[in-house]
């Protein structure tokens, strides 16, 4: 395999926009892969692109496939493979990559998305800007849809929102949460405690393109047909965010063919994914049932709006009421130190003096 070359640009932006590489903090990329060779020749290149400095990185490949990519990865100095013949969920295998890192801040790269030169740089940026965030990423995502020529806008959902593919976070965050171990879809919403970990937004132009292929674990063209207010035509293009020809083209052209002749990648080969999936699905269609039948009863509707009312009020209450038990421990301390430096005195004031 050709090592890829970078522009001139990019040698430039490598060379002078970390001049101090001791002050940026070390960095773990995590890729966990199944059956995705057809991708690797451009995963590679998005690693080799990235303008943060190298020797300040490391490269974690989890490879559960039966079409293993070792030999495609253990010429590049910062990976560290990792292959296992027993399938895993993705859960697993998140949780396994955590395990093998050793940076100060974890970033994801999944290996079929687009991952701009700035997706480190930016990423790492925003996290030492935000020192209060545990975690960065981007509840707005860009997918194209080859079929019907399309860029489509979703999100964003909200401010500690985000998909796992576009995560960062410290390491510390790993010392609050794991991923489940059965999740092999919608794994984000577990491990950030149901979006309240402390979080901060990226540009998503420097963190991630998704383009809808055949291979996809989850099918993204049925995104398409639940219409929203998050759900809604780009107004971005391609070269916004790809800025290298060779990987445009082989996005918009080559990767169809290649991936109709690569049999493994299919997704009937993830029976795990695919019951989560039907599982999902279900759920999801009973929720839609549920709020269906709320808004053909105006009393049910009601009722459950003045019941939400009421547990926000007592969560309110609740919280209230902590912060004053906790003023009140302060008074009452604050009283018990100023009668026993009282007493204090009054006792030398009392003293015979020698």
């Amino acid at each position: 395999m050709a090592t890829p070359k970078l522009t001139k640009k990019m040698k430039e932006s490598n060379k002078n926009i970390y001049k101090n590489k001791h002050e940026f903090p070390f960095v773990s990329i995590c890729t966990p892969t199944f059956n995705r060779r057809p991708f690797i020749s451009t995963m590679i290149q998005c690693f080799e692109h990235q303008t943060y400095p190298k020797d300040r990185m490391e490269w974690i490949i989890i490879d559960d496939g039966t079409d293993k990519i070792e030999k495609l990865v253990t010429h590049i100095p910062q990976v560290k493979y990792f292959g296992y013949e027993k399938k895993m969920t993705l859960g697993q295998k998140r949780n396994l990559m955590h395990e093998k890192t050793k940076g100060d801040i974890i970033i994801y790269m999944d290996d079929d998305d687009y991952y701009p030169i700035e997706r480190v740089s930016h990423a790492v940026e925003m996290l030492k800007k935000n020192p209060s965030a545990l975690c960065a990423g981007s509840s707005e995502m860009h997918i194209y849809f080859k079929h019907i020529q399309k860029m489509v806008q979703f999100g964003p959902y909200g401010p500690n929102h985000a998909t796992a593919a576009t995560f960062a976070f410290r390491r510390e965050l790993l010392k609050q949460t794991r991923y489940e171990e059965t999740a092999s879809l919608a794994e984000e919403r577990h491990f950030l405690k149901g979006y309240t970990i402390p979080f901060v937004q990226l540009d998503s132009t420097k963190t991630i393109l998704v383009f809808s292929h055949n291979h996809n674990t989850f099918d993204k063209k049925t995104l398409l047909n639940n219409p929203n207010q998050y759900v809604k035509d780009s107004v971005k293009t391609i070269d916004d965010f790809i800025k290298e020809p060779a990987i445009k083209e082989f996005f918009m052209d080559t990767i169809d063919t290649l991936l109709e002749l690569y049999e493994p990648g299919r997704p009937e080969h993830k029976p795990d994914v695919l019951k989560q999936l039907e599982k999902i699905t279900e759920e999801r269609k009973k929720q839609i049932q549920q709020q269906q039948q709320m808004q053909s009863n105006p009393t049910l509707m009601a009722y459950q709006q003045k019941l939400q009312e009421q547990t926000v009020l007592i969560k309110n209450l609740s919280e209230e009421n902590t912060e004053l038990k906790s003023k009140n421990e302060y008074l009452e301390n604050k009283m018990k130190e100023i009668i026993q430096k009282s007493i204090q005195e009054k006792m030398r004031e009392k003293m015979p003096e020698k």
